[in-house]
């Protein structure tokens, strides 16, 4: 049975126009390189239909240790020619890597069995939000106790977590995975923003460039 682990790599790139092709090669040979990693759990490509930067992968471990492991970093150390080729055409870039914070170990079973033993969902949005020092506890207890829940009652909404970055920029991560990007078209969405801790929320919260991205899933989830 397939685990979802603590610890989160996100990768997102451009690259010069006239090269996407590279890029998508590139991430699929970076995702098979990275799976035979002791503690990795699973992985997928994307590519945006909202926000930048344009290209992402995402790769589940036990642990934000696993990263830093020797098999891990003998790995990045030796790319192939296809990620080696995307990264000589890369413009832009952002890596973090993450540890969750919500939900937390043990969590609740989801409304749908099958989520546990599925792989990262077809359509996938990151926020990658700035929250000042002194505002942290109040974010924290909005994530938990008011955006969380009211998300996660929306029909196609498979999970939806937090993460803090260990390396990268400064953000807090917001991660939803979706069945499809009609999720977001439902009046539930709109209203899980609504309530008056949102809008206190949202008086000092700011995205990163490009931020929130919501992005469609290359093949299949490993």
């Amino acid at each position: 049975m397939r685990r979802h682990g603590m610890g989160f790599l996100i990768h997102l790139q451009d690259v010069a126009p006239g090269h996407e092709d590279a890029a998508r090669a590139g991430m699929e040979e970076y995702i098979e390189s990275r799976m035979k990693a002791p503690g990795v759990w699973g992985a997928a490509c994307y590519e945006a239909v909202k926000g930048a930067p344009r290209f992402l992968t995402l790769i589940e471990a036990e642990s934000a240790h696993v990263f830093y492991t020797g098999p891990f970093q003998a790995l990045a150390a030796e790319p192939g020619p296809r990620e080696a080729e995307a990264k000589e055409r890369r413009t832009a870039e952002v890596r973090l890597v993450c540890t969750q914070l919500y939900p937390g170990l043990p969590a609740p079973g989801p409304s749908c069995p099958t989520v546990e033993v599925a792989g990262l969902a077809p359509v996938v949005q990151i926020g990658r939000i700035y929250v000042p020092a002194d505002k942290l506890a109040d974010f924290n207890g909005w994530y938990a106790q008011d955006r969380a829940p009211r998300m996660e009652r929306l029909p196609g909404m498979r999970r939806f977590r937090r993460y803090a970055v260990v390396e990268g920029e400064p953000v807090m991560v917001v991660f939803y995975e979706m069945e499809n990007e009609g999720v977001q078209d439902q009046a539930g969405w709109k209203e899980a923003g609504a309530s008056p801790w949102s809008a206190r929320v949202r008086s000092y919260y700011r995205q990163a460039p490009g931020s929130p991205g919501v992005y469609r899933r290359l093949g299949q989830s490993r």
